[in-house]
């Protein structure tokens, strides 16, 4: 005990240790663009009080990311959190500065903080980022200008910083939502235009009636949003692939038919493909109903069973012309071939770089349930009684919420199939007995699902499996009437 205390101690002064270098770094090229003098480097009345007051700024974020950040979709490292908070803030800073001193007043960019944060993380640590990156660069403008004796410099960006904050917080409840890159674009424009007026009022009383002052703070914003937009959408991809997150863009990627894992479904096992299309549209709607991502839902859907592809004519919804490879083979071969899809999957998913949950729903979304079709055959063959162990799936229970929605989706998706209910009341007793049963087996011990939850996807899935039993015209018939 005392040894994991002492190395988390360690692991906590090892990341405010490069902190502090970073807040160092910062604060010197800061100060040094502002002056628009880099021999400020030797001016220690500047940076080293500075430095210490960035540091005390950007630790509080460390420590929000220690303690109370926990409000994810996709598993994040804190190391990863920590490095794309503090590498926006870097950018977001610094390009700030350079803007302001070198090309136009006012073009503040934050609001690219609060867009790759929010996206890459949570909305509640893009708000959390945005607070540091302002008070950062308020740290760092009032007390140079001070000491540099810069005029006009704290009047103007201190207006500009708290119009920022205003458009960034009302950016988190855009990015918030379901977005698409162009969504996002228009829409933090479409904000920035809505807080111009902000900037032409503030304008107007720190420089009098002026058309050309107000004229040149409004442009000021647009530009200083646009190009937090422009910066986003080229270092998106770059934070995409260097920190290993799945947005939602690159979900919905990963979800497209031409995705090369997915043809490869679709050209070996035509039959699990389409199983696996069914079971992702049940786990979407039930994602939506219950607070999920539907994109990570339906990725989870997708590549559920892509361990099928290996042995694709072993599986039911594959075989052709009637031919059951099970029929020449003892149950205990035919157990293993019918298990080892949820191992191999785990190795290709792993091989295609596919994110952590989606891997996990093709590992746990049988559980550790009986084969009970091959356990019964099996029993039915010998006099003594069979042990179920040898007829069980060698693989963890749900720990996530898409891997559980799966192994529901996915049971009643193969049940209904196989024997058609002829209402609604007949899909939702299939639903029922499906969650019942895999309650009784302990199934969702590991995973957060509430008796709310529970309800919610019942209603869901009896709602949507029922949709797609429509009844459709007999155009046969229909001819012979004439």
């Amino acid at each position: 005990m005392k040894i994991q205390k002492q190395n988390k101690n360690l692991v906590t002064a090892s990341y405010l240790g490069v902190i502090f270098v970073l807040s160092f770094v910062m604060t010197v090229l800061s100060v040094a663009c502002i002056a628009k003098d880099f021999t400020v480097f030797s001016n220690y009345n500047v940076y080293l009080p500075l430095t210490v007051m960035v540091f005390c700024i950007m630790a509080t974020l460390y420590f929000y990311i220690d303690k109370l950040d926990v409000d994810t979709l996709e598993c994040i490292s804190k190391l990863k959190k920590c490095l794309i908070c503090y590498s926006t803030i870097f950018i977001s800073v610094l390009m700030s500065c350079i803007l302001y001193s070198y090309f136009t007043p006012g073009a503040i960019v934050t609001s690219f903080v609060t867009m790759m944060v929010t996206v890459l993380t949570n909305r509640k640590l893009g708000i959390f980022s945005t607070f540091v990156t302002i008070g950062v660069m308020l740290a760092i403008v009032m007390s140079s200008t001070y000491v540099l004796d810069i005029e006009n410099y704290n009047l103007d960006m201190i207006g500009g910083l708290l119009i920022a904050l205003i458009m960034c917080l009302f950016m988190t409840f855009l990015v918030g939502k379901e977005y698409s890159r162009l969504r996002l674009t228009w829409g933090t424009i479409l904000i920035a235009l809505a807080t111009t007026p902000l900037s032409g009022v503030y304008s107007l009383l720190g420089h009098g009636a002026s058309f050309e002052s107000i004229g040149n703070a409004v442009l000021d914003r647009l530009i200083g949003s646009m190009l937090a937009v422009a910066i986003f959408i080229i270092f998106l991809p770059l934070y995409e692939s260097i920190f290993a997150v799945w947005t939602n863009f690159k979900l919905a990627e990963v979800c497209s038919p031409s995705q090369p894992l997915l043809k490869q479904l679709k050209e070996k096992a035509p039959g699990t493909y389409n199983h696996c299309v069914s079971v992702a549209n049940l786990v979407e709607s039930c994602a939506i109903a219950i607070d999920l991502n539907p994109y990570m839902a339906r990725a989870c859907a997708y590549f559920h069973d892509v361990g099928k592809i290996n042995h694709p004519e072993y599986f039911t919804e594959n075989q052709k012309d009637g031919r059951n490879p099970h029929d020449d083979l003892i149950p205990e071969v035919s157990v293993n071939m019918i298990t080892s899809h949820v191992k191999e999957g785990v190795e290709i998913l792993k091989k295609h770089r596919m994110p952590e949950t989606v891997i996990r729903a093709a590992y746990e979304h049988h559980g550790d349930a009986t084969v009970s079709y091959f356990y019964i055959k099996a029993q039915s063959i010998t006099e003594d009684q069979l042990s179920n162990y040898t007829f069980r799936y060698n693989a963890n229970k749900p720990s996530t919420k898409y891997s559980a929605l799966v192994m529901i989706c996915d049971m009643c998706e193969a049940i209904i199939r196989a024997k058609p209910p002829t209402d609604e009341d007949g899909i939702r007793a299939v639903v029922d007995n499906v969650i019942n049963t895999k309650m009784k087996e302990g199934q969702f011990d590991d995973c957060e699902l509430t008796v709310r939850d529970f309800s919610i996807i019942k209603d869901t899935v009896s709602e949507v499996a029922m949709a797609t039993m429509h009844k459709r015209i007999d155009y046969a018939k229909a001819k012979e009437r004439r």
